[in-house]
């Protein structure tokens, strides 16, 4: 389906911006989300933004960091450096989160809602309860259908939550989960005629860009497959969209599988299971990560989910064209 789950930030977006690469030109500034999540444990922290400074402090895989900057240094394809409270840390290695906890909600409707994680991670268990069996760990921004509002074990709000088509029910505290308004499901330039309409991926800038018409209104960097993996290269279009699933592939220990629940705004392009979609397990826009899909910031793969026909329906978890109706035309190469 997608993605392999390797190392890790993007480095950046725009949008309503004719040019692409004026679009992702960086300039000192404040980091999107005001906290890091470390991927991975023991990330170098330096004391310069430059492979070669020296390490004045290391993280602690989840114990989030504050980002207090972001600014280029060095780096091949990805530059980006997040200045913290100790020093600079590349942004590859580092999600950039926030911790947001939430008020339950009075109801759940019988027919559910839609769910993400409001804080930089929280573990579903199998029961509504603290010490219950954590079958997995959710990341800031993961996405997941909401089935109903329980009480749990310890006196507080939990929700039932169902990840994607696939997986087992499983449980999250209430407070860790942001219940997504409908509005937001609203399609973006809805005016816009749908042949006016196109996605470009360009594998070797790694970047995506909307179009309408000839205008650029949307540009992203992106992480696309990596060999023998790689992305398949043609004209496509969108067949397939759901807000969030969970993503299986490859044979359970070795070194191609993954499991991967509460994936973001998936947009699926082609029959064989590639599509773009959000990610949090990298950070590292600019070069392959995945395993065929075009991995983007949650936020630019849902940009994406609600400007694509067909238009997002909020109590609709599988989306395809309808009858007469055409996905928007994706082109890579």
């Amino acid at each position: 389906m997608a993605l392999a789950p390797i190392a890790v930030p993007r480095i950046i977006s725009a949008r309503s911006l004719g040019s692409a690469a004026d679009a992702l030109l960086l300039a000192d500034a404040t980091p999107r989300r005001p906290l890091g999540r470390p991927i991975w444990g023991g990330v170098p922290i330096r004391k310069e933004a430059t492979t070669r400074s020296v390490i004045v402090a290391r993280t602690v895989r989840n114990q989030t960091i504050n980002l207090l900057a972001q600014k280029e240094g060095t780096g091949t394809y990805n530059k980006i450096w997040y200045q913290t409270d100790k020093g600079w840390v590349h942004s590859g290695y580092i999600q950039p989160v926030d911790n947001k906890p939430q008020t339950a909600a009075d109801a759940i409707p019988q027919t559910g809602a839609w769910g993400e994680l409001s804080v930089p991670a929280s573990a579903a268990r199998a029961s509504a309860a603290p010490k219950a069996y954590a079958r997995y760990w959710m990341y800031y921004g993961c996405t997941f259908k909401v089935l109903a509002l329980v009480s749990g074990a310890d006196g507080k709000n939990w929700y039932r939550i169902s990840d994607g088509n696939i997986g087992p029910i499983m449980y999250l505290p209430a407070e860790h989960v942001r219940v997504i308004d409908p509005a937001e499901f609203a399609p973006l330039s809805p005016d816009v005629p749908a042949a006016d309409k196109r996605i470009e991926v360009n594998l070797r800038t790694q970047v995506v860009t909307a179009f309408e018409a000839d205008k650029a209104v949307f540009t992203a960097r992106c992480a696309s497959g990596v060999a023998p993996h790689g992305t398949s290269r043609g004209n496509f279009r969108i067949l397939l969209k759901l807000p969030g699933q969970r993503m299986t592939g490859g044979t359970a220990g070795d070194a191609d599988f993954y499991d991967l629940p509460g994936i973001s705004w998936v947009s699926y392009f082609t029959g064989t299971g590639i599509a773009f979609h959000g990610c949090y397990w990298h950070n590292d826009w600019g070069a392959p990560h995945s395993h065929g899909c075009v991995n983007l910031d949650s936020d630019d793969a849902k940009w994406i989910y609600r400007w694509t026909m067909p238009e997002p329906k909020y109590d609709m978890k599988w989306l395809r064209p309808g009858p007469g109706q055409k996905g928007t035309a994706v082109k890579v190469f």
